[in-house]
């Protein structure tokens, strides 16, 4: 038999092409799912034009890469592309039009567009959008340049078609960016079965949209964010597994990395099951991870969890965090007795917290820092920085740095020394009344030491109706099952929608008089790769 000559030989390597992994199909039970841990530092002197330019090769990058290979779907976090001056017209999802190579739109539209199309992926990304004002029906005042501003997710498809936009409605601060006249309630539908809602960051922690999608039976979500955690109930993976809990959906999140300014959190959590992966940083970072996601309508569907590393209590130390404004809440002391079980309830005005806690604490602590416990009630208004104003409800045991309460909720420094095995919680048991209306929200809530959730296995969550109430009222049951002896909070929490409105518009860009702290905080970020 004849050999084929060399030349041929050649040709066919430089011609062959490796498989693509065959795209997930509506009958698959999983599908893949990437999402973006990402960090951009701004070289000093750098115009924004050159930024905008060097995140968005970064971004390209990873949509190209080979750990994306197996991705049906990539998310990208909140406010790491572009910023007002590089902001870019996007067109209306019912035009079904590919900004690929379309000078009508800018380069991070038409280049995300294309490597869409390249890569046969759906990719969602946010970044700051311009639209000639007025629009449609919307007749508000115009900004002198005659242009709104959205803090906006757009999804394309595997074609690069833009498929879907969100335009953020519940700013925190944001100056400059306007939102729509109403919450829109935004959702997709893709080729492998699955039904994507989505919005940005501070959404979460309002009715709508969020939870008006997960009324409609949406059961997959896409969360871009740039969140500034908060002890001891909103860091940013503990909040994102129990709200994915709560609704028992898959939820999608992709975290800004900054973390010495509060901000880092990306995860994959598949409802009741848990978390399939969550990142929370010490350090700066930009990385795509890879999950593979079980669809709501395949419940026996394999779960996959996979374990990251994750930094011990002084290295989380470097990752900035605000502080509740937990001052007003009625508190007991934990009572610090070896080998200990406690029955006790907790009262704010009407609304009474029951605990039963096995715990143990280790002798001789004389002369030793370690974290002290409070019990804790509330059920009364909060600020969320000056930007919105919230109705909380919560039964928790948070820790303390001292036997002073404004140490409640304040770590221990990176260069302080303690015991982290003082108090070793073996069971936990919380029992409380919530309202059962549409206006209230309510969420099993947990962070460790570490500033990540413990898994769902360690835990219980109940729900049952509560019986002979003037108004409809649940009974919600949470347990520790497992001991910790790393356990920073452990709470049920609420939020109530009714007594206060939602962020409102902002039509003309205005920004009001905020918090100094958190404007500090946002200028940081807007030094880095932020509006």
């Amino acid at each position: 038999m004849n050999k084929p000559p060399v030349l041929f030989c050649i040709l066919s390597l430089l011609l062959y092409v490796a498989p693509s992994k065959q795209a997930s199909t509506a009958n698959d039970p999983h599908y893949w799912a990437g999402v973006v841990e990402f960090s951009s530092d701004r070289v000093a002197g750098e115009s924004v034009e050159t930024s905008t330019a060097n995140c968005l090769q970064q971004y390209l990058a990873i949509i190209d890469s080979g750990e994306a290979n197996v991705t049906d779907v990539i998310v990208f976090p909140e406010g790491t592309l572009n910023r007002f001056e590089t902001a870019s017209f996007v067109p209306h999802p019912l035009d079904q039009i590919v900004p690929c190579n379309n000078l009508s739109y800018e380069r991070v539209v038409r280049d995300i567009s294309c490597a869409a199309r390249n890569r046969k992926k759906y990719v969602v990304i946010n970044l700051t959008e311009k639209a000639s004002c007025p629009e449609g029906f919307d007749n508000r005042p115009c900004s002198a340049d005659g242009l709104y501003h959205f803090n906006t997710n757009v999804a394309f498809d595997r074609e690069g078609v833009v498929v879907s936009r969100y335009r953020k409605f519940n700013l925190f601060g944001e100056a400059g960016i306007n939102t729509t006249s109403y919450p829109e309630i935004v959702s997709f539908e893709t080729d492998f079965g699955v039904r994507f809602g989505h919005f940005i960051c501070f959404d979460l922690m309002f009715d709508e949209p969020a939870l008006e999608l997960v009324r409609l039976n949406v059961t997959d979500f896409i969360f871009p964010t740039m969140w500034f955690s908060e002890l001891p109930f909103l860091t940013a993976s503990q909040i994102q597994q129990g709200w994915a809990f709560s609704n028992n959906v898959n939820l999608l999140a992709a975290g800004a990395s900054f973390p010495g300014v509060g901000s880092t959190g990306t995860g994959v959590y598949s409802g009741r099951r848990g978390e399939i992966l969550t990142v929370m940083n010490h350090e700066p970072q930009t990385k795509l991870y890879v999950a593979q996601v079980p669809k709501a309508n395949f419940p026996n569907a394999a779960f996959n969890k996979i374990p990251q590393p994750k930094g011990t209590p002084a290295q989380m130390a470097k990752l900035f965090l605000k502080r509740d404004q937990i001052d007003r809440y009625t508190t007991k002391d934990l009572p610090m007795t070896s080998n200990a079980q406690l029955e006790e309830s907790v009262c704010y005005q009407t609304h009474c917290c029951n605990f039963t806690i096995n715990y143990s604490v280790k002798s001789n602590l004389q002369n030793t820092q370690y974290y002290r416990y409070k019990l804790a009630a509330y059920d009364a208004g909060r600020t969320f920085d000056g930007f919105a104003d919230g109705q909380i409800t919560t039964c928790a045991i948070f820790a303390c740095s001292s036997s002073n309460y404004s140490d409640c909720s304040r770590r221990f420094e990176a260069n302080e020394a303690y015991d982290d095995q003082a108090v070793t919680f073996n069971s936990i048991t919380i029992v409380a009344k919530f309202a059962d209306n549409s206006d209230t929200f309510v969420l099993p809530n947990n962070v460790d030491t570490s500033i990540v959730p413990f898994d769902v296995s360690d835990t219980e969550y109940n729900v049952v109706p509560s019986v002979g109430d003037a108004t409809p009222h649940k009974i919600v049951t949470y347990k520790l099952n497992n001991p910790h002896s790393d356990l920073y909070t452990f709470a049920i929490w609420a939020r109530k929608f009714e007594r206060h409105a939602s962020a409102g518009a902002n039509p003309s860009g205005v920004f009001p008089t905020l918090v100094l702290g958190v404007i500090g905080l946002l200028v940081l970020v807007k030094n880095l790769c932020k509006f």
